[in-house]
Parts: structure tokens; sequence; C-alpha cells
């Protein structure tokens, strides 16, 4: 990255927290490869800021900036226009701020890039197992951006785990809208112990934070429960790097990989639809693994 100055292109997060977003070493790391002089920072605010948050991020010129928890479906009523997949999921993860040449206004557009960011990394692990049934461990942003990659993949059906069962009610009417013939089921978190029984999964999603550090010796599944040997399962915690629940999926000889593919590659196509450039994966997945493991060394 060149020295900040009046010409440095600004991009960032906003989130509430965000002192665990490994986004900034990720983007920055990325910038200085290329030399581009741009940088990437961190704006925490609590909910009740994002109205002025939204307006202030428009006028100064950032270029843009990534949208994590509470606000990835409270900023679409800030939205000009949305990509489809942003529409179809109702929340967004990546915000281009775009101006009109002639009069300067700027307007904001919306995408999600967490779909296709899971997609790119798990490809080589859907393709192994049969598409007929996933079990999704929440009923977050994160389990519908899943949910949405494994429709597009052609799973026949999906099953979302959550203990607030209002909002997987809310979760399963929204996206009734899709247009895939995927089949969608809600189960109790209470009834975790009945999964093994259910028909033909091939695969199970932790889209819930559960086992992030600090708390790296939690499961979002009970010590009690037996996972299958050919289940692939996914957690989309990425620090640590081998949660708990890999752990568990370790012990019965079952296949595991963690999220931090899908933060990298999410992050990938942020910075594409910012910079118009082709981001260096392989320089951000190490700026990653380094922050990760200096954060276990702490």
């Amino acid at each position: 990255m060149s020295s900040i100055n009046a010409q440095t292109q600004i991009v960032g997060i906003i989130g509430w927290p965000l002192h665990h977003s490994l986004s900034p070493v990720m983007h920055n790391a990325a910038f200085s490869h290329l030399g581009l002089n741009w940088v990437y920072l961190a704006f925490p605010f609590p909910p009740h800021y994002l109205d002025d948050a939204v307006h202030g991020l428009r006028v100064l010129g950032i270029r843009g900036f990534n949208v994590t928890a509470p606000f990835k479906q409270a900023i679409f009523p800030y939205l000009e226009q949305a990509s489809e997949v942003a529409k179809a999921l109702g929340a967004v993860n990546t915000v281009v701020v775009r101006e009109d040449p002639s009069s300067g206004r700027r307007w904001l557009y919306g995408e999600n890039t967490d779909v296709d960011g899971f997609l790119r990394s798990t490809s080589a692990y859907l393709e192994q197992i049969p598409h007929d049934h996933a079990i999704i461990l929440g009923a977050g942003g994160a389990a519908r951006a899943v949910a949405y990659a494994l429709c597009k993949t052609g799973f026949r059906a999906v099953s979302f785990v959550t203990r607030h069962l209002e909002r997987g009610q809310t979760l399963l009417k929204e996206i009734e809208r899709w247009e895939y013939s995927t089949t969608f089921n809600l189960i109790s978190f209470r009834e975790v112990d009945r999964l093994t029984r259910v028909e033909d999964v091939s695969v199970l999603i932790n889209a819930t934070p559960v086992g992030t550090w600090p708390e790296t010796d939690i499961s979002p599944l009970p010590e009690s429960f037996s996972l299958p040997a050919h289940w692939l399962v996914i957690d989309l915690v990425y620090n640590p790097l081998k949660t708990h629940l890999l752990k568990q999926a370790e012990s019965v000889g079952a296949v595991g990989i963690n999220g931090l593919g899908m933060l990298v590659h999410q992050g990938a196509l942020s910075f594409r639809a910012w910079c118009g450039l082709d981001a260096p994966i392989e320089v951000m997945h190490q700026a990653c693994l380094e922050a990760i493991c200096s954060t276990k060394e702490a």
C-alpha cells in the first residue's frame, strides 16, 4: 500500500462489533501486493447509527464497503439498486458507491458475494457427494446464503436446525419465492439427536458463530451426537481453523472443512466489485492465516 494521501481510495466494513474481522488484514494485503493506493478500514457502530453512517459513507467519497451483522438486511432500504442474488436473499454483504459523472450524485449498489464465495470454496467437495439432503445449523443471514448456494447446485432438500423457531418460520416464508425445486424443512434444536435418522443426508453446514475464538471448546452439536462418517462437515467459522465441530468430524473419519476459504473468496469478489481487478487470492489467504495464528499465540 502506498502512503496515504489525497488520492487514496477508501473502502471498509460496517458492522457491530468488528474487533474480530479479518477483512482489513485481507484486503490491505491485497492492495499492498498489487501496489494500489487503496486502504480498507473498519467502521464499527451500534445499530441506531445506521442512517447517519450510511449517509456519511456516501457523501465522503468512500468507494464501497462490506456489510456484516447486524446490517446485512437492514442496509437494503438505503440501496438504489441491487443484484438479483441480493434481492433473492434480501441481504447484502457488499456495497459499491457509484457516482453519476455529470451530476456528481453518489448512489449505492448492493451485492451478495457470500453465495458464490461459498460455492467457490466448497465446490470441489460438493461435487463428490450426492445432492440429496443438506442440514444447515442456523437460520440467519449466513444460513440463508448457504441455502441459496445449495439450491443453485441442485440439492433436493435442505433442513434448517435452529433454536429460534419463529426466525426459522420467517426464513421459510421468505425463501418460498426462490425459483428452485428444493424442499425446505425446519427442525428444532431440541430434536437435534434425530438428525442422523433424516434420510439421504450428505452434508452438514454450521452457519452459526458457535465455536468461534475465544470460545473454541464448544460445538453447535452436543458431545453425545454421533456424526455419520459419510457426512461432509462444513463449518463457516474460520478462527480457529479447526473448530470443535471439525474435531468431532475428524474423530469419526468424516471430511471437514472450515470457513476460511469462503471468507477469502467472498472477499475476492468484493475486491473485484470495487477495483475492477482480479484479487490475489493466495496473498489474501496467507494474510488471514498469519492473523489467525497470531491471535492464537496471543
